[in-house]
């Protein structure tokens, strides 16, 4: 029994140190696995750091690009803000010179003609309707015109068909602007206080004026259109509603015509 003892626990002596044996070889695999993998962690924790301050670095730079690019933006915001409004300024007071230029040549012009008449419609002002202005309560005024001498002193008397034919012609004026320039919805109201006509929109508050003027030699009237408040139209009208305009009576359908544009296309 004794040796059958002493040949199992060889065998068991044999078998345990083939074990051990073998546990000792995984160990040592999987202990030099977990260090390589120890090694590739470390490297590739060491290049994504590098990568990272590669990234950072750029990302500065990138930032102080982008931060001198707003300041020279910003310089030249301020400089181009300057010159819009000295430019803005410019064209104020160039604007301002053009109407004090046109308003001495107006008075020009009216001084040097011969308006000796002035032909009413009612005492002081008729008021008419958009398609006509009656020339049947017209009546004739003479005035005096003063020289450069008091004593000086000439009036001037005019048939009251010339006078009839003026208010006349006013009145074609009146009757083609409801025709050209106003829609169904849109009303005017003229006011006529000879030589000048006055016409509102009422529905854009808009308003202007229409001043006859004579021209001496036989040669065409002319009539002169002043902007008395543009209403609704204060941010869209174009620069040439906003001026003192002259031009012959032949002109008004064309001047009409643009008004009707203007109108049409905001309303």
């Amino acid at each position: 029994m004794e040796s059958l003892y002493a040949k199992l626990y060889d065998k068991y002596d044999k078998l345990k140190k083939r074990k051990l044996s073998e546990m000792d070889d995984i160990h040592r695999d999987q202990e030099e696995k977990f260090l390589n993998y120890v090694r590739a962690a470390e490297e590739l924790i060491q290049h994504l750091k590098s990568e990272n301050d590669k990234l950072n670095a750029e990302v500065n730079e990138l930032r102080s690009e982008v931060a001198s690019i707003m300041s020279s933006k910003d310089k030249q915001c301020v400089e181009y803000q300057k010159l819009l409004i000295e430019e803005s300024q410019k064209y104020k007071a160039l604007s301002d010179e053009v109407t004090r230029l046109q308003n001495r040549h107006e008075e020009g012009r009216i001084k040097g003609g011969r308006r000796d008449i002035i032909p009413t419609v009612s005492p002081g002002s008729a008021q008419v309707a958009p398609q006509s202005v009656s020339g049947n309560s017209t009546r004739m005024m003479t005035r005096k015109r003063r020289r450069n001498s008091a004593a000086e002193t000439e009036d001037s008397i005019v048939s009251p068909g010339s006078a009839n034919r003026k208010v006349a012609t006013l009145s074609a004026f009146t009757e083609e602007l409801p025709e050209k320039a106003l829609s169904s919805e849109v009303l005017a109201h003229a006011q006529l206080v000879w030589p000048q006509l006055s016409i509102s929109l009422l529905k854009r508050c808009y308003s202007f004026s229409l001043t006859w003027i004579n021209k001496t030699s036989g040669e065409e009237a002319e009539l002169v259109y002043r902007v008395l408040s543009l209403g609704t139209f204060e941010r869209v009208a174009p620069e040439w509603m906003r001026d003192v305009i002259m031009f012959s009576t032949n002109m008004c359908p064309i001047f009409f015509e643009r008004l009707a544009r203007v109108i049409k296309l905001h309303c």
